[in-house]
């Protein structure tokens, strides 16, 4: 009983399946099987990124290669680098037959061969994704940023950025102690002076602003003083927005006389757990129960050793529930209507695989988007 993830993206922006070569999406899930290992190394609350490669091969972020599916995995695919478009010399060495991560949510075939855009390296495997804003692959051939930056910007300008949430700011948990670090009015001075404290002390956390003037709320979720995670709803607004869009408007917001801010910090596991809501890419499946669904979701994670959150929905359209998941195993738990967050979710799950109806979804964070070779999140004093 999944429920599909959302899209939007301005129209003409991403290429349908079909101008991309590849099958036309079908409900048929991508049931997981066992992923190839991929070695991880525990998130502390003192750094993001894992240790592990930084280079990345003969390939760079932005560059169009030829894929070999090889397997079924969560989230998508395993697959075999067998080529860059056009090809090169380096095409000839084998050692070049880079492992890949193949995000997809279309049913692709084993050994099917399909076009895909690199994004960056890590344990000798590769992050790729399927369709790309038009232009992409032109702004990073003229981008003076790093690898790690234009890694980012590949994969948010591709497959994650479609998803598109309809979720209340509530979704953002309180403050785990109910401590705050900052609440105050916001002032233009005062307010860019606090944005730069908190991205220099590599913040974790949350932001939440409230303007009763435009009757907006909205929300910021931050990893190491970098964004991870955005909500903006507003009365006049019948959804809320997609992530860089809500970003830019709670920026318009913060620099309002008229906003009120609370600034808090969470765990960071969690917050990364979340993140995968945002920045992530979904697990599929054509579980016919929620319990299912639920057991299917931690199985493939806890086998991948994956990071993602699960949510669950009572009626299709409002978020009730959150399970964040850290390496492979249940983390936490939240119920959004009582804003409570559990340390212990195995009574939560427990009461989820209980019911009869509703909608789940799963999302993942890859492992290659915590590693050192993406710099991960957007940048919290001005956009990127």
């Amino acid at each position: 009983m999944a429920k599909e993830a959302k899209k939007s993206k301005k129209e003409g922006k991403k290429p349908s399946a079909a101008q991309a070569n590849l099958p036309e999406q079908n409900t048929r899930a991508n049931l997981p099987g066992p992923p190839p290992p991929v070695a991880t190394s525990k998130t502390t609350a003192a750094t993001l990124q894992l240790a592990g490669d930084t280079d990345s091969g003969p390939y760079r972020p932005g560059q169009c290669v030829i894929c070999r599916v090889e397997g079924i995995e969560p989230g998508g695919y395993s697959a075999v680098i067998q080529s860059s478009v056009p090809p090169s010399e380096d095409d000839k060495d084998a050692a070049h037959h880079i492992r890949a991560f193949l995000p997809s949510t279309d049913t692709l075939k084993i050994g099917q061969t399909v076009p895909a855009t690199f994004v960056c390296m890590h344990n000798n495997r590769a992050l790729m994704t399927f369709a790309f804003m038009l232009g992409t692959t032109e702004k990073i051939q003229k981008s003076t940023a790093t690898d790690a930056e234009n890694a980012f910007s590949i994969w948010v300008d591709s497959y994650p950025s479609t998803q598109k949430a309809r979720r209340a700011v509530d979704l953002i948990m309180p403050s785990v102690s109910g401590k705050l670090l900052r609440e105050l009015k916001c002032a233009s001075e005062e307010t860019t002076r606090l944005l730069q404290e908190l991205e220099l002390a590599k913040f974790t956390g949350c932001i939440k602003a409230r303007n009763e003037a435009k009757k907006s709320r909205s929300a910021m979720l931050i990893v190491e003083g970098r964004i991870v995670g955005a909500i903006y709803g507003r009365k006049d607004a019948h959804e809320t927005f997609a992530v860089e869009r809500a970003i830019e408007l709670m920026r318009e917001d913060i620099l309002d006389g008229e906003t009120f801010l609370q600034v808090y910090e969470l765990p960071q596991a969690a917050v990364l757990s979340m993140s995968a809501l945002f920045l992530g890419c979904p697990i599929k499946s054509d579980s016919a129960t929620v319990r299912d669904y639920l057991d299917t979701s931690l199985m493939s994670m806890s086998l991948a050793g994956e990071t993602g959150c699960i949510t669950y929905s009572a009626d299709g359209k409002n978020t009730d529930s959150l399970i964040f998941i850290h390496e492979g195993q249940p983390l936490a738990g939240y119920e959004i209507a009582e804003q409570k967050y559990l340390e212990e979710p195995a009574a939560l799950i427990k009461q989820l695989k209980e019911l009869e109806a509703g909608q789940v979804e799963a999302h993942l964070l890859p492992t290659q988007l915590l590693s050192t070779s993406v710099k991960f999140g957007y940048k919290l004093t001005a956009e990127n």
